[in-house]
């Protein structure tokens, strides 16, 4: 009985290529399903490894971007706990009038006595050059959300998408006041993704259907808005605040994929009484 079953085992092995219960096909597959799941797991390892050296990366490049602004700007220029500082303008001494009396200058005179076109256009495109931002200007408001504690609503302004976006009820380039101005950094558009690479001094124009405003970078202020008390974010909102003198505010979150903080870069006329000292050389 024995040679019988014997013989019978090896026909069943000749004719299948191996034992009759099928055993190295099972083993083959078991071998293929532990080769995905190390796959599997190398993947992994190397997607955190990925995870955790772009956040290093970045948190290396906030910690570098805050000590220049301190080495440049000072203390206050990093998540200040106080209101921000109101601008006094200083006067500016007038250069005295030119004469125009007699000759060709008559004709000038005649021309100069008529009233100035007072330009109130908003802003319509915001130019950046020294970082290539170039985008167009439209105006955003505001929504009414809840509340985080539940109780009421509080407004968040918007947020233009693929513009930048000039706060309505903020003033227009050209007019005594605050131009305040946002743009995402990472989302839909990423207009203002390259602001933290702006320096002192730098020129930005600001474009209106009627003409052209050049002002001068002259400070910066990085303020933390995720994870502090609403106090301290009413305090970062008073950067949009109306000003005694005219000024641009540019306003994203930083840094880049992170959004932890807002960076707010502010601006001041062209040989206005905040820039013609010496450090504020355009380029």
């Amino acid at each position: 009985m024995e040679n019988i079953s014997s013989n019978t085992t090896s026909i069943q092995q000749a004719a299948t290529g191996g034992p009759a219960d099928g055993e190295p096909r099972v083993r083959r597959s078991g071998v293929a399903m532990r080769i995905i799941g190390n796959l599997f797991i190398v993947v992994g390892l190397l997607t955190l490894l990925g995870i955790g050296g772009y956040y290093g990366y970045t948190e290396w490049q906030s910690q570098q971007f805050k000590q220049k602004l301190i080495a440049e700007i000072g203390p206050n220029a990093v998540e200040p706990s106080g209101p921000p500082a109101t601008a006094v303008p200083t006067p500016v001494k007038e250069a005295a009038p030119p004469d125009l009396s007699g000759g060709i200058y008559n004709i000038l005179g005649i021309a100069n006595k008529e009233p100035l076109q007072v330009d109130s256009s908003p802003p319509v495109r915001l130019y950046l050059p020294s970082v290539g931002i170039d985008s167009k200007v439209v105006p955003v408001g505001w929504d009414m959300i809840p509340a985080p504690n539940g109780e009421g609503v509080k407004a968040e302004w918007q947020v233009a998408d693929y513009a930048v976006g000039h706060h309505q009820g903020s003033a227009n380039p050209g007019q005594p006041g605050n131009v305040v101005m946002s743009g995402h950094v990472d989302f839909k558009g990423q207009v203002f993704k390259d602001l933290d690479k702006t320096k002192k001094g730098d020129e930005v124009i600001v474009y209106t259907e009627k003409g052209q405003y050049l002002y001068v970078i002259t400070d910066y202020v990085l303020v933390k808005e995720v994870g502090v008390s609403d106090e301290q974010k009413r305090l970062n909102a008073m950067y949009m605040d109306p000003t005694p003198d005219a000024t641009l505010t540019m306003i994203t979150c930083w840094p880049y994929g992170i959004d932890t903080h807002r960076l707010i870069v502010i601006a001041k006329p062209y040989q206005s009484s905040l820039t013609t000292q010496s450090e504020f050389t355009i380029r």
